[in-house]
């Protein structure tokens, strides 16, 4: 017997990111995935859940929005690093800092970096995740809504490394 359950709203959690990424034309080729990235995202958000747990217990259960603007900028910079560290063959670790606060180093490299930098994603990401779950508030009651907030940042990450390979490809094919 499994425990797996269909959640029809985290779905649209993740359909919200998504549709970010398409009106941002990120989506114009097809997503760039791979095993190391898909591990780094695995560890990345496990070292989440486990900050989020303890973040709670010392300010309550409920993320003001700049926490949550934070957490979508904070998967953004750790995509880029780890796309990084895929194509640089170095360990995948990540630095927790700014999680909440928004001061969120970023180490990756400088084609990425610049690219990031001017990026919108990551803003437009917090935006239309916060009007989702206000205008989808009904619908979304009785929901977790730790597991329709990680649905949302799991779709950042994923589309933030597509980006980030996709700024390292296109760079490599200029020099």
């Amino acid at each position: 017997m499994n425990n797996f359950v269909t959640s029809v709203p985290a779905q649209a959690a993740a359909r919200c990111i998504i549709e970010t990424a398409r009106q941002l034309g990120l989506l114009d080729a097809p997503v760039a995935v791979s095993d190391e990235l898909a591990g780094a995202e695995k560890k990345l958000i496990v070292q989440m859940f486990q900050a989020m747990d303890k973040h709670m217990q010392t300010h309550g259960k409920e993320l003001a929005p700049d926490e949550v603007s934070s957490l979508f900028t904070f998967v953004f910079a750790k995509a880029a690093e780890a796309v990084t560290n895929m194509f640089n063959h170095k360990e995948q670790t990540f630095d927790l800092t700014g999680m909440f606060d928004g001061r969120i180093p970023l180490y990756a490299d400088d084609a990425v970096t610049a690219e990031f930098k001017s990026s919108r994603f990551p803003e437009l990401c917090a935006a239309n995740y916060l009007e989702f779950t206000e205008v989808q508030a009904d619908a979304l009651a009785g929901c977790d809504p730790l597991l329709l907030l990680f649905e949302a940042l799991k779709w950042c990450f994923r589309l933030s490394c597509h980006l980030a390979v996709t700024v390292v490809e296109n760079h490599r094919k200029l020099s």
